[in-house]
């Protein structure tokens, strides 16, 4: 279930961006090769990013959880797999993505049309690794969910830190291309953020909010040690 939660977000995330990317690389073009160009290489970063990601995680599957070997798997020649002659060394085992890089998501997210802020509020709390996962692939998810069901349109993300609690809350404005009921179903990506929640003693609610648009909204107990 941890595998299929991780390959969902990273390909839904990443491959909607492309697609988003793709199409108004191609509907720009005639008329303007600059944004197309910009629109290419934001594919080619988002395409990488995926890699990286789906690379480190084949890796650590590989490896396994017995700490068989703090260096890559040997290759059937005696030499290191190089995993199509790339070097999975040190790369390989990076830290899993964290708070650390949610402004590197909100751009590729405006990069696709949706203009988003952060606001952040309260002194920030270190988080063990696997909460601050949890609360990327949270947000990840969300905005996901604003660039396939509202199209063009603005959203924001805001993080509490409270004495007891952490609470991250993604909010959108009703798009021109959303209806009422989209984003209603509890689909894989709704399923899953619940799942990563749960884990942490935390819990995540969705839907439509009174104004029109969309909120999600994550609560998670503060960490007692890191």
């Amino acid at each position: 279930m941890r595998i299929a939660r991780e390959l969902h977000d990273v390909v839904a995330h990443h491959m909607s961006v492309v697609a988003l990317q793709a199409g108004m690389a191609s509907y720009v073009f005639p008329t303007d090769p600059a944004a197309s160009r910009r629109a290419l290489e934001t594919i080619a970063e988002t395409s990488r990013e995926a890699l990286e990601e789906m690379r480190r995680m084949l890796i650590l599957l590989r490896v396994g959880q017995e700490g068989q070997g703090d260096a890559p798997a040997a290759a059937p020649d005696g030499g290191h797999d190089t995993d199509g002659g790339q070097d999975t060394g040190g790369a390989a085992y990076a830290p899993a993505p964290g708070l650390d890089l949610l402004d590197r998501l909100l751009e590729r997210v405006r990069g696709a049309g949706v203009e988003v802020t952060m606001d952040v509020a309260g002194p920030p709390a270190r988080l063990p690794q696997g909460m601050a996962l949890c609360v990327y692939r949270v947000v990840q998810e969300a905005l996901t969910n604003v660039l396939k069901h509202a199209g063009p349109t603005r959203a924001s993300v805001a993080i509490h830190y409270a004495p007891h609690s952490l609470e991250v809350c993604v909010t959108n404005e009703q798009g021109a291309e959303s209806a009422p009921d989209k984003g209603l179903s509890p689909g894989l990506g709704l399923i899953g953020m619940r799942e990563r929640a749960k884990i942490y003693g935390g819990s995540v609610t969705a839907g439509p909010r009174a104004r029109g648009g969309f909120e999600v909204r994550l609560t998670l107990p503060a960490p007692t040690t890191v």
